[in-house]
């Protein structure tokens, strides 16, 4: 990295009013070496000082990728692509190089979701992480479109407060898992910003660089994703996974056993997963929920989401339509 776009970060993150003083050594051009070329600092105690003292106004302006994309290469590629759909794709190829991340794109029918985990507890606990990847997104898919993209659903364990509820333009939902859900019609919207001479250009060195990380993720993350891709086709049985990975059935259960579980333990989780925030799409019977989870009948859907939630479907969509209403009360 040159020293005047190391200043240019410096100012950068400066401006922002963040507490940064408070990170020991975060303004060090070493440090930022680092976090261009993707080497985060494992540091939890600089995600604890950016929970606890940034205000939401500093978390959406850190989200904002027409201020940061110059300084982040996979976010530059990102906004040379032709479209949103192929944005999203170069993002999650080359997501590693900002931070230890996974993403998991796949369709839903005219939807396309994002499911984004991580491979450390330092990001994977901290609110203030969670929402800028989640925001820069929708930040990135803004600034190429030149319009004001709305996702279909967002949601997380974390609260995102009045100042990024305006922003996103949609009420965020709880959930267990990190995802973003959008019209594939709105990431099928030309980019302003499309370059193919500075992709040919950059895409040699994204992927020697991703290749010099090394960083596999956890076995489980690449099943889970498998299997957010496949459940809604009915084709997820042990062998499709396999199939779709590139490796046996035998090995693919010898693995997950390395890791401490199990494949039927990890097409459960996925399921629940799905089934929590497909319910809260009130447009969907919980018929069509039900086939889109993997289950045949709607009786065996019942059943075994009474058994993960310990509350009947119906009890957990009255839930739903209650806090929707009291979200749009103007008192």
């Amino acid at each position: 990295m040159t020293e005047q776009t190391s200043s240019e970060l410096q100012n950068f993150l400066k401006n922002l009013g963040y507490p940064f003083d408070s990170i020991s050594g975060l303004l060090d051009s070493s440090v930022i070496d680092r976090y261009l070329n993707s080497k985060w600092e494992k540091s939890s105690h600089a995600f604890a000082i950016l929970d606890k003292e940034a205000s939401d106004q500093q978390l959406l302006a850190c989200s904002d990728v027409s201020k940061f994309y110059p300084f982040i290469p996979p976010f530059f590629a990102a906004l040379s692509s032709s479209n949103g759909l192929q944005a999203i794709k170069r993002l999650a190829a080359y997501e590693k190089l900002v931070g230890p991340i996974v993403m998991g794109i796949f369709e839903e029918g005219k939807n396309l979701r994002i499911h984004i985990s991580y491979l450390d507890d330092y990001r994977k606990y901290s609110r203030f992480s969670l929402l800028v990847d989640q925001i820069s997104v929708i930040s990135l898919l803004r600034t190429g479109t030149n319009s004001q993209i709305i996702p279909v659903s967002i949601g997380s364990r974390f609260k995102y407060g009045p100042v990024i509820t305006e922003y996103l333009g949609i009420s965020p939902q709880k959930s267990r898992d990190n995802y973003l859900v959008f019209k594939l019609s709105d990431l099928k919207r030309s980019f302003s910003t499309e370059n193919d001479v500075v992709w040919s250009f950059m895409e040699p060195g994204l992927k020697k660089y991703l290749k010099k990380l090394n960083a596999d993720p956890p076995f489980v993350a690449v099943v889970q994703n498998t299997l957010f891709k496949l459940i809604a086709g009915g084709n997820f049985q042990l062998k499709d996974v396999a199939e779709a990975i590139k490796i046996s059935p035998r090995t693919l259960q010898r693995w997950l056993k390395r890791e401490g579980t199990s494949f039927k333990e990890q097409v459960t989780i996925v399921q629940k997963i799905l089934a929590l925030n497909l319910l809260q799409d009130l447009t969907l019977t919980t018929t069509e929920v039900s086939f889109l989870v993997g289950f045949s009948n709607v009786t065996s859907f019942y059943k075994a989401f009474k058994r993960w939630t310990g509350k009947t479907v119906l009890t957990y969509r009255h839930q739903i339509i209650l806090e929707k209403s009291m979200n749009n009360d103007p008192n």
